[in-house]
């Protein structure tokens, strides 16, 4: 438990949440998480499923323990639960007096509850999908880089150590910086600290690359005909993968029409059945249902394909 807590509390830590520390007071976002690991966090320690999801944070480049993360995901969830179970019973047993009001209340706080988990869940996949894109997107230039640096006769080592003082491609610096933080401050051989950064990268070519880069290194062989060679074939795949997101956004427009515009209609259309017949649905009436489709299911339906399309343009840049 104190070494998850220590790094959650130093930002200085490798291992740590590198929260900022103003004043010498951490910041609430810390004293948070602090909070959330020392009420369940010792409870999440250890398992399979923890080795898996530490995997999974470091190819998301989020640097904190598994016990902190999930304990933040678990207790926020609980909170947020909570506050929307409140919510409910005041607007719909105090507000709107209905009859089943409890449905209400246990629905909504069910629903914010698993949004919750399912949000740092989501966020983790997001992460590493845009870290993906990013390094996927730099990979082709750094290539090109450092063959004309290979080129020259420059030692591997100290290619690392040229590739991780660059100021532009910051995915691909701070991949070449981790190989130098384990080769430098760790004392790893190159070839193991080219292997242990390959296995944290979210990106397949990179951690193809990384992987042919020390097996060149330890078995010998043309780096700068490789590293050529390499920067070709990547620039062929992205043209490929342009050209299937390209065709995928017309999918992305039927998913849009048929389900968001025909879907609201429809509702729209049920709603003023509703209040021409004078009935109630699930114990709204037509103005309850045209404000929760508003308000509510509108803004989610047009967030949801908003989200969608950005993700797959991430994968396709």
């Amino acid at each position: 438990m104190s070494t998850a807590t220590e790094s959650v509390a130093n930002p200085a830590s490798p291992s740590g949440s590198g929260a900022e520390v103003k004043g010498g007071k951490k910041d609430f976002a810390t004293r948070y998480r602090m909070f959330c690991y020392r009420l369940v966090g010792d409870r999440l320690e250890g398992g399979e499923s923890s080795l898996v999801l530490q995997s999974r944070l470091k190819r998301a480049g989020i640097n904190v323990p598994v016990a902190v993360h999930s304990a933040l995901a678990l207790v926020t969830a609980i909170v947020t639960a909570g506050v929307l179970a409140a919510v409910a019973f005041l607007l719909f047993f105090e507000g709107l007096h209905l009859a089943n009001w409890y449905l209400y209340v246990l629905g909504l706080a069910g629903v914010g509850g698993i949004s919750v988990a399912a949000g740092f869940r989501f966020r983790v996949d997001t992460r590493i999908a845009n870290r993906k894109g990013e390094l996927e997107r730099e990979l082709p230039f750094t290539l090109s880089e450092l063959s004309v640096l290979a080129s020259t006769g420059t030692s591997p080592i100290r290619l690392m150590r040229r590739m991780a003082q660059r100021d532009h491609d910051p995915a691909m610096t701070g991949t070449f910086k981790e190989v130098v933080y384990r080769a430098d401050v760790q004392g790893k051989d190159l070839i193991t600290a080219l292997a242990e950064t390959a296995k944290d990268s979210p990106s397949t070519p990179v951690r193809d690359t990384l992987w042919d880069i020390a097996n060149m290194i330890h078995q010998g062989g043309d780096l700068d005909e490789y590293l050529r060679s390499k920067s070709d074939d990547i620039m062929r795949l992205k043209r490929v993968v342009q050209k299937e997101f390209i065709e995928r956004l017309s999918t992305f427009l039927d998913m849009y029409v048929s389900l968001v515009l025909v879907g609201v209609l429809m509702i729209a259309v049920g709603a003023f059945l509703l209040n021409a017949l004078g009935s109630t649905a699930a114990g709204l009436n037509a103005n309850e249902l045209l404000l929760l489709l508003t308000f509510g299911l509108v803004p989610v339906a047009v967030a949801m394909t908003i989200i969608m399309v950005s993700m797959a343009y991430a994968r396709a840049e």
